[in-house]
């Protein structure tokens, strides 16, 4: 029996400690970005998988915005992808992060946010933030920062498990940043 609480024990111990360490990754992420610390951004962020979700959700506004005339869906978004890629190069860059989870916005794109930093000011906004975040699945998490903004203000942060570590790999936009970038990729298209 005492073997059986110890092991019982244990393994809530190491539940506790899993559903916790995202938020510390994203915690240690913020420092990070506190500290313009670039080698830090790097090891806690997938750019790859980051400028695919950008990719995604920008190219969504920039083809509404763009007149296809009878064109096939699927060629148009190869052809904006083209257009998308100088944005996109600008924005999975550690600077870029950096500028981005600072204060909310880009250097010349404002989106009237406030700071997307995870640093809760206090254990109800830590459990709030812990609340509003979504599982999705066992290795990937979705956070929504700032948790008591609107949520049509608020990113949503993506963070996956790798290996031992939680990765930023998704940055979900609020509207007003997506038209923006997609007015910048528009310009650059022409």
């Amino acid at each position: 029996m005492r073997w059986t609480l110890r092991i019982s024990f244990l393994l809530l111990l190491a539940l506790a400690i899993f559903v916790v360490s995202p938020f510390v990754a994203l915690y240690d992420l913020s420092k990070a970005v506190e500290a313009k610390d670039a080698g830090r951004i790097a090891e806690r962020v997938n750019f790859n998988a980051l400028r695919v979700s950008l990719a995604r959700q920008i190219l969504g506004d920039y083809l509404r915005t763009q007149d296809l005339g009878g064109l096939d869906p699927e060629v148009a978004a190869r052809a904006g992808t083209v257009a998308l890629n100088p944005v996109l190069e600008e924005l999975v860059t550690p600077q870029a992060v950096i500028d981005l989870l600072e204060d909310g916005e880009l250097r010349e794109a404002s989106s009237g946010g406030s700071a997307i930093g995870f640093r809760p000011s206090s254990l109800g906004t830590a459990w709030r933030t812990f609340i509003a975040s979504e599982s999705q699945g066992f290795r990937s998490i979705s956070i929504p920062l700032p948790v008591d903004e609107p949520r049509d203000r608020q990113f949503r942060i993506t963070l996956r498990l790798s290996g031992t570590t939680w990765r930023l790999t998704g940055i979900e936009l609020p509207e007003p940043l997506r038209k923006e970038l997609a007015r910048r990729a528009a310009a650059a298209g022409k």
